[in-house]
């Protein structure tokens, strides 16, 4: 699975490629992925998202 960087947690329903709300989405493009629609996240995904934002909110 591609990694991608972002300065916070994406949403956990966030698109599985770059985080990205489905509302917003339309097309988008990554390196790692190329050009891409909203696709649903990996149940992986949702929870390491869910752990990385909680732990952010415990550091801040």
């Amino acid at each position: 699975m591609p990694v991608i960087r972002h300065r916070t947690a994406p949403n956990p329903d966030g698109c599985r490629w770059c985080g990205v709300q489905a509302g917003n989405h339309g097309r988008r493009y990554v390196s790692s992925h190329g050009m891409h629609t909203w696709e649903r996240p990996t149940n992986a995904q949702r929870l390491a998202r869910m752990r990385a934002r909680r732990t952010n909110r415990k550091e801040n």
